[in-house]
């Protein structure tokens, strides 16, 4: 539980941590394994949302998970034709649009950023790691002002 005066200050700077859907770089779950290959190996970010063609959160995928079942199958960049969706990765942590913000900053230790879904898994955005702790960053140079 986060003591109440410090969940009020972080919860003010709430509108920041929402990183909206659209303006995010996703992934559909149709794509090829190459066209992924080649999309994040031109980003500056290690993981992205894989959402399906109706923007329903699927899962996430990194490099990582492609460079695997590449050389696990021995596959060229040429025959790496199945759907994203075979290598996305499925388990991952979520967190529903009335999120609690002790659960968000348990599950961001172990995660770069939490899917935030709605109603069906509808994909909204993403809350993460650096945007909550921007806003700590916020309540340990601020608080004490702010109350002054």
């Amino acid at each position: 539980m986060i003591a109440h005066e410090f969940e009020t200050f972080l919860l003010a700077q709430e509108d920041t941590f929402l990183t909206p859907a659209d303006k995010l770089a996703v992934i559909i779950d149709t794509h090829n394994i190459d066209h992924a290959k080649l999309l994040l190996s031109h980003m500056t970010y290690s993981r992205v949302p894989v959402v399906t063609e109706d923007n329903r959160f699927y899962g996430t995928i990194g490099l990582r998970e492609i460079m695997l079942y590449q050389a696990e199958h021995e596959l060229s960049d040429d025959e790496l034709t199945e759907d994203i969706s075979v290598v996305a990765k499925t388990d991952v942590a979520t967190v529903e649009e009335d999120y609690d913000l002790a659960e968000v900053m348990r599950k961001l230790v172990d995660e770069p950023f939490l899917p935030v879904v709605g109603k069906d898994r509808e994909f909204l955005g993403i809350i993460t790691r650096k945007s909550i702790l921007k806003a700590v960053n916020a309540l340990l140079h601020n608080f004490y002002q702010d109350k002054k």
